[in-house]
């Protein structure tokens, strides 16, 4: 028999079904409308879209799980919500496929969605349902209360839940209740209708079916019960209209202005940072992330506060420019082509990490409470700033030209209304922390979307023409002043920054200068960095904007270099103990032994600038025999060491996917409505990277029977095809067909499998080879490569 939502999507416009694909991308490939229709209501591709749904949508889901299905019957509907104007609402949902009338005119929902919310509408199970757990006797007890008499006791059920539903008669019952039983089932009624026991209040209720025992020492209020306390004018919440959204001047002029200065800023606060930690990283907690202390240490040396710090953190480390060495934080190679490369090209990178950063580094706390976790410890009550900060952005973007939002507080409730399901509430942490950090970045100025902020959210491959348009060039030349100060207006050079922070101290940047102080310590660096005082010197000319330089910073220089040097101490890589002196003489004139730079030290002391085992392994060579030991003088005892290979690919890596074929969703509906429930369908395929019209997107799997895909030439597609016929024989064609694309041509695919001690697990893998019975692939499950056997892979799915 066919379902609902089947019979539903069969009766569709070609253009009414490709809305549905291009709103629900994740169910496809579908072959045909049969399954088509059980992708829509996979629990995880309906929470998904749901998630998307603006509030009156969300509120409608919600008022028809609180009213129960499997239909339910407009007027209904209507009555719950207060007889609003559904018509926008629920045709909303009709593009999502989550709810459709059917052929009677009763609206379906998708079977996930009936429960979704654990409590719709705050109210808890029908009384039927809740009945049905109570025992014989408890259940004779409470007709007895009512004084229901059925004629039959199979009848008993409906007719205590037939009681419980009239509305008059519960809140008669309830307004002869003792006083704090009453403000109990008035607390369950409005609140949410769980409540714990034991509570003296609760036996009254209990003796009347008014709240049931779980047996675990809580208590559940039927819903028909809550509905008839919250009383006859009570009415579901249905808030149509967008909340209003008070607006404040934003001249394009001063919002490019502000975001400029904000941009440039940033990049000098997050530049130095990274700067530090190259030079003193940061040292991670033993629990793990980096802890308050490190954020006030680098808040003070780098001019910034602690807040602040935590996003450039972040930031950094999100986007490769830092990662983790012996217990600390520091800068990757990828940071030295950041730092290279152009301010518009830097600034993008932050942004675009930014966008999909999963935390809120500026929050004074986390959602429901408690302070943030150490930085860089993933929080996953941070996971709904995913979805939040692109609709913060797509929410400023609809203020009109030269407007801003004028207070944080509706820019809240604005956002609550766009995102219900996926905003926690209240949101105000996450929403007012994610505006500060578009503020810091210069993606939000005046309380309107700037020219970074607007390409961010629409086009982020422009950020960088758009930065290289707004953002001033890097400035390689400094101001030396006779305070021992120089000074960078603008955002330094990586050169010159390079030179300055080698040889002085950076004290403070406001987005307008940057400004370092030279000091005996920091000269005294630099020198030891390598530079004379004549080639420091030197250096600090070239970069001046006069070509000319303070007396008083040469004087520093030239007395810090005059002392520079006085003591010297050299690098020893280990001393030989030699038993006589006239070993240590022959040692010293062996020609076999010249590569260890050996150096008298006293008669029977020598020393090599070579590490232990390399003087070890010479002295051998040259036909000596040896011993090490340790700084106490105790014998080393040397094993041959144990050989590790590096890993293909890091764990965590994700190999880059292949451009997915993009596909004519109008031509694909209207080949699943023509070739009904059964027959598979064979969309066409547009060239990736040509034009496509909206109802064309990019898919992220060739939907079956399409043309076939170019195949890796290094793994012929008739070839693993005929090895995975030959060792898969428990799957069906198209499971193989699913199986044999991902190995060929790339991209992920979702695996049951079951190991040879019986272990069954669903995990996605990304197939990088195939050897005979063995795919070695990259699992999601265990961020590894794994090998995985063809025999013992049950079920294979789409990703």
């Amino acid at each position: 028999m066919a379902s609902a939502l089947l019979s539903w999507l069969a009766l569709r416009s070609p253009d009414e079904l490709a809305k549905i694909l291009e709103r629900r991308p994740d169910a496809l490939p579908a072959a045909d409308l049969d399954t088509l229709a059980e992708r829509l209501e996979r629990e995880s591709s309906a929470a998904a879209a749901l998630s998307t749904v603006p509030l009156p949508q969300a509120q409608v889901v919600e008022a028809l799980a609180g009213l129960g299905g499997p239909s339910v019957e407009p007027d209904r509907l209507a009555d719950l919500l207060g007889r609003p104007d559904l018509t926008e609402a629920l045709a909303g949902l009709a593009e999502l496929a989550l709810v459709w009338p059917d052929e009677d005119g009763a609206l379906r929902m998708a079977a996930p969605l009936w429960s979704f919310f654990e409590f719709p509408l705050g109210l808890g199970p029908p009384a039927g349902t809740l009945l049905e757990t109570v025992d014989g006797d408890r259940l004779a007890g409470i007709a007895g209360t009512w004084r229901v008499r059925p004629d039959r006791p199979r009848q008993l059920v409906g007719a205590v839940a037939a009681v419980l539903a009239d509305g008059q008669r519960v809140r008669a019952a309830v307004e002869a209740a003792p006083a704090d039983t009453r403000a109990l089932l008035d607390r369950l009624a409005h609140d949410g209708p769980m409540a714990d026991q034991p509570d003296p209040a609760l036996a009254w209720a209990l003796d009347r079916g008014l709240v049931f025992p779980d047996g675990w020492r809580r208590a559940t209020m039927p819903r028909e019960v809550a509905v008839a306390l919250r009383g006859t004018d009570w009415r579901a919440p249905f808030d149509p209209r967008l909340p209003a959204l008070a607006v404040n001047l934003a001249p394009a002029a001063a919002v490019e202005r502000e975001a400029v200065a904000a941009g440039t800023l940033a990049l000098q606060r997050a530049g130095a940072l990274l700067d530090l930690a190259g030079h003193s990283p940061l040292a991670v907690l033993r629990t793990g992330g980096v802890g308050p202390r490190e954020l006030r240490r680098a808040a003070k040396l780098i001019g910034s506060d602690e807040t602040e710090v935590r996003l450039w953190l972040e930031l950094g480390y999100a986007a490769g420019l830092l990662g983790l060495v012996d217990e600390t934080v520091a800068p990757t190679a990828a940071y030295d082509e950041w730092r290279a490369a152009s301010p518009a090209e830097r600034l993008a990178t932050l942004l675009t990490t930014w966008l999909t950063l999963p935390t809120v580094a500026t929050a004074d706390g986390r959602p429901g409470g408690g302070p943030q976790l150490a930085a860089l410890l993933p929080d996953l009550a941070w996971a709904p700033v995913l979805d939040g900060r692109p609709g913060l952005l797509r929410l400023l973007g609809t203020l009109p030209p030269g407007r801003g939002a004028a207070a944080s507080g509706e820019v809240v409730a604005a956002l609550r209304w766009r995102l219900p399901v996926v905003l926690p509430a209240p949101a105000d942490l996450l929403v007012e922390g994610t505006l500060r950090e578009a503020r810091l970045l210069g993606v939000v100025a005046h309380g309107a979307l700037s020219p970074f902020g607007r390409a961010l959210a629409e086009a982020p491959e422009t950020l960088v023409a758009v930065g290289a348009g707004l953002l001033p060039d890097a400035v390689a030349e400094a101001i030396f002043e006779a305070d021992l100060t120089a000074l960078v207006p603008g955002l330094p050079a990586a050169p010159l920054a390079t030179l300055l922070d080698t040889a002085a101290e950076r004290t403070a940047a406001d987005g307008n200068a940057s400004t370092w102080r030279f000091t005996a310590g920091s000269v005294r660096a630099a020198l030891d960095a390598g530079f004379t005082a004549e080639t420091l010197l030197a250096a600090l000319r070239i970069v001046a904007a006069d070509g000319t330089l303070p007396q008083v910073l040469a004087y520093l220089v030239e007395d810090v270099g005059r002392q520079h040097g006085l003591v010297r101490v050299r690098a020893v890589g280990c001393v030989l103990r030699i038993e006589s002196p006239a070993l240590a003489t022959e040692l010293l004139g062996a020609r076999s032994l010249r590569s260890l730079g050996l150096a008298a030290l006293a008669p029977t002391i020598l020393s090599s600038p070579r590490s232990a085992d390399e003087t070890l392994d010479a002295l051998r060579a040259a036909g000596y025999s040896p011993a090490g030991e340790d700084a106490t003088g105790a014998a080393v005892v040397r094993r041959a060491p144990r050989v590790r290979a590096t890993p293909r690919r890091r764990p965590g890596q994700v190999p880059a996917a292949r451009p997915a074929p993009v596909v004519d969703l109008v031509e694909l509906a209207g080949r699943l409505l023509d070739r009904g429930v059964s027959e598979p369908a064979r969309p066409r395929l547009v060239a990736a990277g040509g034009t496509s019209t909206p109802t064309e997107r990019p898919l992220l799997w060739l939907v079956p029977d399409s043309p076939e895909p170019e195949p890796d030439p290094g793994e012929p597609a008739e070839v693993v095809a005929a090895e995975v016929r030959r060792h898969t024989p428990q799957l069906d064609a198209r499971q193989r067909d699913l199986l044999v694309y991902a190995i060929v041509v790339g991209g992920p695919v979702s695996i049951d499998y079951r190991t040879a001690g019986g272990d069954f697990s669903s995990r996605v893998v990304e197939p990088l080879e195939l050897d005979g019975n063995r795919m070695v692939a990259w699992c999601r499950l265990r961020e590894d490569e794994r090998v995985f056997g063809l025999n013992r892979i049950e079920g294979v799915r789409p990703a």
